[in-house]
C-alpha cells in the first residue's frame, strides 16, 4: 500500500511541476483523487492561479457520489482562507466524503499554516502530513520564499565555456553552448515568474527575454529591465511583449523620466531612489517590490558584473550553469570578476543538487548551501 501511495503523490507532483511557472502569484500544486486503487480525478492549480488544483480535480467528477470513501493525494496543505465562491479548499474537500488526505508539504501562508490540517481532522478526515515532502519541497521555493523573505526565489543562469567564460575579450558570445542546451534553457524560462536583466546585457545582445519552446510561448515569464539611466530604447526586443507578457523597468526615478508612449501598455515603470547607501537596499527593495507584485520564482540571465554583485551580497538561492565542452582560455570573459574574499573560510558554496549531460554540455544545479 506504501508504494502505491507513493505512486500517487508522485503523480500529483508531476501535475504541480507542469503548473510550475505558470499558476499566477498562487503556488502550483498538483492533486489526485483515487479510489478502488484506480484515479478518478486529478488537477492542478489553473493558469494564473484560480480554481486551485483541489476545486478542479472535485469539478471533474460529474456523480460526487463517486467521491466517497476515496483518498486524495496533494502537493500542499489545502488554502483554509474563503476563495471568491465562498468557501476554502480544506472546507470543499470535508463536504465530498473523501476519507483520507495525503499532504506532502505544509502551507506556510499565515492564511492557512495548519488551518487546512485543522478542518479536514475536524471533519473527521484521517490527514498524512508531509507526506513525500523531501521530494516535493522545490516546487515550493518561490513561494515560500515570498511568504518568509518578501522576495523571490532567485535563480542565476549561466551558460559559460569549460573553464567559466561567457564571451571571447571582443565580447562574442553565440553560441559558448550548444543547441540542446539552449533549448532546455527555454524551459527553465517557462517554470520561472519572472526574467531579470540589465542595461547592459540589452544594449550589448538585444535579447528577447521569451520562452520559445514550440506550444510554450505562452509560457514567457514576466521581464524585469534594471536600466537605471534609461539607456534602453522601445526599439529594443524586450519592448516586445506577445501572449500578454508584460515587461517592469527600474530607474532613477528623480534623474529621469520614462517613456510617454500609450502603446507601451503592457510596460510598468518603477523609481527607485539613487540615495540608497549600498547595494543590498538597492537590490532588496527590487526584490521585495517584485514578491508584492507576486513574483515567487524570478530567474536571472545577464553579465559578470551583475554575477558578481549578487553573488558577493548573496542574493543567489539557485546557480544554473550550462558548461560547454569549449575552452577559451584567460582572455575570455569570466561569469564572475573579483568578488574580493581574503580568506577561505569567507567563500560562498553552493551545493552540487544535480547533473545532466546534453551531448558534449554538462548542466549544473548548485543550491546555496
Amino acid at each position: 500500500m506504501l508504494n502505491s501511495n507513493n505512486k500517487w503523490m508522485n503523480l500529483a507532483i508531476l501535475e504541480a511541476f507542469r503548473a510550475k511557472g505558470a499558476s499566477g502569484k498562487n503556488p502550483p500544486v498538483g492533486c489526485i483523487i483515487v479510489k478502488d486503487n484506480q484515479i478518478i480525478s486529478r488537477g492542478r492549480t489553473s493558469l494564473s492561479g484560480r480554481p486551485h488544483a483541489e476545486q478542479n480535480a472535485i469539478n471533474k467528477i460529474k456523480d460526487k457520489k463517486k467521491l466517497l470513501n476515496s483518498f486524495m493525494f496533494i502537493t500542499l496543505e489545502p488554502c483554509a482562507h474563503k476563495n471568491i465562491s465562498g468557501i476554502s479548499c480544506a472546507e470543499l474537500i470535508s463536504k465530498t466524503g473523501i476519507s483520507k488526505v495525503f499532504i506532502s508539504c505544509e502551507d506556510l501562508d499565515p492564511r492557512t499554516s495548519g488551518k487546512g490540517i485543522t478542518i479536514l481532522k475536524n471533519n473527521n478526515i484521517e490527514v498524512f502530513e508531509n507526506f513525500m515532502n523531501l521530494n516535493s519541497i522545490f516546487l515550493y521555493e518561490g513561494f515560500f520564499s515570498k511568504v518568509i523573505n518578501k522576495k523571490p526565489y532567485i535563480t542565476l543562469k549561466i551558460a559559460c565555456s569549460l573553464d567559466g567564460k561567457i564571451a571571447l575579450n571582443n565580447n562574442v558570445s553565440k553560441w559558448i553552448t550548444n543547441d540542446l542546451s539552449r533549448s532546455y534553457s527555454h524551459f527553465i524560462r517557462s517554470q520561472n515568474d519572472a526574467i531579470l536583466t540589465t542595461s547592459s546585457t540589452v544594449l550589448a545582445d538585444n535579447p528577447e527575454l521569451t520562452c520559445r519552446l514550440n506550444g510554450m510561448e505562452d509560457r514567457s515569464p514576466t521581464k524585469v529591465l534594471l536600466d537605471r539611466y534609461l539607456k534602453v530604447s522601445k526599439n529594443h526586443k524586450i519592448f516586445d511583449c506577445n501572449y500578454n507578457q508584460e515587461l517592469i523597468i527600474y530607474f532613477l526615478y528623480e534623474k529621469l523620466k520614462p517613456i510617454d508612449d500609450q502603446n507601451l501598455e503592457k510596460v510598468s515603470y518603477v523609481g527607485i531612489n539613487s540615495n540608497f547607501d549600498n547595494n543590498l537596499k538597492y537590490f532588496n527593495f527590487i526584490f521585495n517590490d517584485l514578491a508584492l507584485r507576486g513574483i515567487n520564482n524570478l530567474l536571472i540571465e545577464c553579465g559578470s558584473v551583475m554575477n558578481s554583485f549578487l553573488l558577493s551580497l548573496n542574493l543567489i538561492d539557485q546557480l544554473i550553469i550550462f558548461r560547454s565542452s569549449k575552452i577559451i582560455g584567460n582572455d575570455g570573459m569570466p561569469f564572475v570578476n573579483s568578488l574580493g574574499f581574503q580568506n577561505i573560510n569567507e567563500l560562498i558554496n553552493y551545493k552540487l543538487i544535480s547533473m545532466r549531460a546534453f551531448e558534449d554540455d554538462v548542466l549544473e544545479v548548485r543550491k546555496l548551501n
